[in-house]
C-alpha cells in the first residue's frame, strides 16, 4: 500500500497547495496542528490528499473509514468533506477542476471536441424489475447474474 500511495501523491500533490487550506480554514495545517493538544490523524498535505483520494476510489462508509485512518466515523467524514472542498477549491485554482455539469448535449460536446478519446467508468446497479415486457427488454442487460 506504501508504493500505491507514493505512486497517487507523487501524480496529485503538485495540484494541492497549503494556500487552498488556508484560505478555507483560515489557518494553516501546522499552525493547527500547534495548537492542539493531541495528535493529528492527517498531520500533513500529503496525507490529506491521499485520505481523500482513497475514500473516493473506495468509497467507504463512514465508519468503516475512520477506523482505517485512525479516527472516528464523524470524524472521517468531516474531514473527507473539509479535505474534498480544498483538493475541489486547490485544483479550480490552477485550472485544472474538470468541469462536472452541462446545460446541454451541445455545451457537452463542444467542451470534449478535441479529445481523441473519452474513457468510461460505469458500474451497473439493480433496478426493480418493471411489470411491463418491453420496459423489462430495455433495462435487461444480458447478465443472468448479480455477483461477478
Amino acid at each position: 500500500m506504501d508504493y500505491l500511495k507514493r505512486i497517487l501523491l507523487l501524480s496529485v500533490m503538485p495540484l494541492v497547495s497549503p494556500e487552498a487550506r488556508e484560505l478555507m480554514q483560515g489557518v494553516s495545517l501546522q499552525r493547527a496542528a500547534d495548537n492542539l493538544v493531541q495528535e493529528l490523524a492527517l498531520p500533513s498535505y500529503a496525507d490529506c490528499l491521499f485520505f481523500v483520494l482513497f475514500q473516493l476510489r473506495n468509497a467507504l462508509t463512514q465508519d468503516c473509514l475512520g477506523p482505517v485512518f485512525g479516527m472516528d466515523g464523524s470524524s472521517a467524514w468531516r474531514n473527507f468533506h473539509k479535505y474534498t472542498l480544498v483538493l475541489e477549491l486547490a485544483l479550480r485554482q490552477q485550472g485544472t477542476l474538470p468541469k462536472r455539469h452541462f446545460g446541454s448535449v451541445k455545451e457537452f460536446t463542444q467542451y470534449l471536441q478535441d479529445e481523441k478519446e473519452i474513457t468510461l467508468d460505469v458500474t451497473e446497479y439493480p433496478i426493480e424489475r418493471p411489470a411491463d415486457k418491453e420496459k423489462q427488454q430495455e433495462c435487461y442487460s444480458g447478465k443472468k447474474k448479480t455477483y461477478p
